[in-house]
C-alpha cells in the first residue's frame, strides 16, 4: 500500500502533467470552499452571540446583583471566546481560501491563535463558577451545566483541531522545498482524507457555535425580561416594606396613647385616694383605732403596688415597641421573604436551557403579593389596635368608675361614724373597716393590665407569624415547586 507522501507526490504530479487546471484561475476545491464556509460560520456565529451581549457594556441589568454580575461574566466569557476561538477559525478559513502565502506561514497561524486561546480553556471554569452562582435556582443548574458543557466541547474541539494541526504539520515537513503555494497545498492534503478531517471538525464547531449564538441570544431576552420583573417587585416590595414600617410606626403612636392613658387614670386614681385618706387621717389622727389605720394603711400599699407594678409593665411594652420595629424591620419580615423569593424567581426567568412555565406564569400573581402582605398586616394591626383600646377602656372604666367610686363610698361611710356619739366612734369604724376589701379590688384592676398588657401584646407577634406563613404559602415555593 502506498504511503501517504506517495499519494502526496501523485497528486502532485498528475498536477503538473495536466497543466495546473485549477491554480492559474478561480478555482477552488469544494472541500476547501467547504472548510472555509464551515470556519466563517463559527466566526458569524461567535460573533453574533458577542453583539448579542454588547449592550452589557453599557447598560448591564441593575435590579439585581446577581443579574448584574452574571450578565458581565456572560458578556466577558462570550466576547474572549469570540475574540480567541473566533481568533483560531478566521485563521481556517483563511488558509483554506489562500492562494499566495506558503502553507508553513499560513496554518503556523492558526497554531498561534489556538496557543492564544488555551488560558482561556483552562480558566472557563472560572466563569461557569460565576454563572452559577448568579444564574443558577435552588431547582436547576441546567444553565451553568449548558456553558460546562459547551466549554468542554469547545475544549475537546480544540485539542482535536490541534492534533489534526500536528498532522498537517508533518506533511508541510514532507513536502518542503517544493515551493507549494497553500491552496495546492490543501489539494494534497484531500488525497488521504486530512483535508476530510479538517472539514468535519470544523463543522461540528459551526453546528456547536450556532447553538451558543441562539442560546446567547435567547439568555439575553430572559435577562431582560427577569430584569423588569426583578425592578418592578423590588419597587413593590420596597414600597410594602415602607407601608409596614409606617403602619408599624403608627400603631405604636397609638397604642402608646391608650397605655399612656391608662397611667394617666391610675395616677389620677392614686392621687385622688390618697387626698381623700390624708385629709381623713390628718382630721382624726387620734381617734383611729390600730385596726383601722391598718386597714388605711392596706390602702396606700395597694395603690403603690398597682403604680409600680404598671409602670413596670410600661417599661415591657416600650421593649415590645421595639421587638415589633425589629420584627416588621429586618430579614424576618415578609417582604424579606419575597424579596428572597422574587431572587429566585429572577433566577429561573433567566433559565432558557430548561424554561420554567409555572414560574413564568406566576409573576403577575407574585407581583401583587407585596400588596396583599401589607392588606394583612394592616388587618392585624387594626385588631390589635382594637383589642387594646377596648382593654384600655375597661381599664379606664374600673379605676375612674369602680375602684374611684368603691374607695370615695368607703370614706363616705368612715366619715358617718364620726357623727355616732364618741364612745361608739371606733366600734363603727371597726365594723365598717372588717368589711372592706382593698387589695381584692385593687387586685382585680392589676389582672386586667396585666392581660391587657402582656398576653394581647403577644398578639401581634403572633400576627407577624400568621403573615409570614401567609406569604410562605402563597409564594413561589410553595406553589412552582
Amino acid at each position: 500500500m502506498a504511503s501517504a507522501l506517495e499519494v502526496i507526490l501523485l497528486v502532485l504530479a498528475c498536477a503538473v502533467v495536466r497543466g495546473d487546471p485549477f491554480f492559474g484561475n478561480n478555482y477552488q476545491l469544494p472541500q476547501g470552499a467547504a472548510l472555509s464556509r464551515y470556519a466563517s460560520e463559527v466566526v458569524t456565529n461567535l460573533n453574533n452571540a458577542r453583539n448579542s451581549l454588547s449592550s452589557y457594556v453599557r447598560y448591564p441589568p441593575t435590579a439585581s446583583p446577581s443579574l448584574n454580575e452574571g450578565a458581565i461574566t456572560l458578556r466577558d466569557y462570550v466576547g474572549n471566546v469570540s475574540l480567541l476561538a473566533g481568533g483560531v477559525y478566521s485563521e481556517v478559513s483563511r488558509a483554506a481560501t489562500d492562494r499566495t502565502t506558503a502553507p508553513v506561514v499560513v496554518f503556523s497561524k492558526i497554531r498561534t491563535r489556538l496557543n492564544d486561546l488555551q488560558p482561556l480553556l483552562q480558566n472557563g471554569s472560572l466563569y461557569v463558577d460565576t454563572l452559577a452562582a448568579n444564574f443558577d435556582s435552588e431547582v436547576d443548574n441546567s444553565t451553568s451545566s449548558y456553558f460546562a458543557t459547551w466549554h468542554a466541547n469547545l475544549q475537546s474541539d480544540s485539542l482535536h483541531l490541534s492534533t489534526l494541526l500536528q498532522n498537517v504539520s508533518q506533511v508541510i515537513d514532507s513536502v518542503a522545498g517544493q515551493g507549494l503555494n497553500t491552496q495546492q497545498f490543501i489539494a494534497a492534503l484531500s488525497a488521504d482524507g486530512l483535508l476530510q478531517d479538517l472539514v468535519d471538525a470544523v463543522q461540528r464547531s459551526s453546528a456547536s457555535s450556532g447553538h451558543l449564538s441562539s442560546t446567547v441570544s435567547s439568555l439575553v431576552g430572559a435577562i431582560n425580561t427577569a430584569n423588569s420583573f426583578r425592578s418592578t417587585a423590588n419597587s413593590r416590595i420596597q414600597s410594602g416594606r415602607l407601608s409596614a414600617v409606617s403602619t408599624v410606626n403608627s400603631y405604636i403612636a397609638s397604642s402608646n396613647a391608650s397605655f399612656n392613658s391608662i397611667l394617666v387614670a391610675t395616677d389620677t386614681l392614686f392621687n385622688h385616694l390618697k387626698t381623700i385618706n390624708d385629709s381623713f387621717v390628718f382630721r382624726w389622727p387620734l381617734l383611729l383605732s390600730d385596726r383601722v389605720e391598718q386597714k388605711l394603711d392596706l390602702l396606700n400599699r395597694s395603690i403603690e403596688n398597682l403604680i409600680v407594678n404598671l409602670h413596670f409593665r410600661r417599661n415591657v411594652v416600650e421593649t415590645h415597641y421595639l421587638v415589633t420595629r425589629l420584627v416588621f424591620a429586618n430579614e424576618n419580615e415578609p417582604q424579606a421573604y419575597l424579596e428572597g423569593e422574587s431572587e429566585q424567581l429572577t433566577r429561573r426567568l433567566v433559565n432558557v436551557i430548561q424554561p420554567d412555565g409555572c414560574a413564568s406564569n406566576f409573576r403577575t400573581q407574585f407581583l401583587g403579593l407585596p400588596s396583599t402582605s401589607q392588606s394583612q398586616l394592616t388587618q392585624c394591626i387594626n385588631s390589635q389596635l382594637g383589642l387594646e383600646r377596648q382593654g384600655a377602656s375597661q381599664v379606664l372604666s374600673i379605676a375612674n368608675n369602680f375602684l374611684r367610686g368603691y374607695v370615695t363610698a368607703v370614706y363616705d361611710s368612715l366619715e358617718i361614724c364620726y357623727s355616732h356619739p364618741f364612745e361608739k366612734m371606733n366600734d363603727c369604724l371597726d365594723d365598717i373597716v372588717e368589711t372592706i376589701d382593698f387589695g381584692g379590688k385593687f387586685f382585680l384592676l392589676d389582672t386586667v393590665t396585666f392581660y391587657l398588657f402582656e398576653q394581647v401584646q403577644a398578639e401581634l407577634i403572633n400576627c407577624h407569624t400568621r403573615l409570614l406563613k401567609y406569604v410562605q404559602n402563597v409564594g413561589l415555593r410553595a406553589n412552582c415547586q
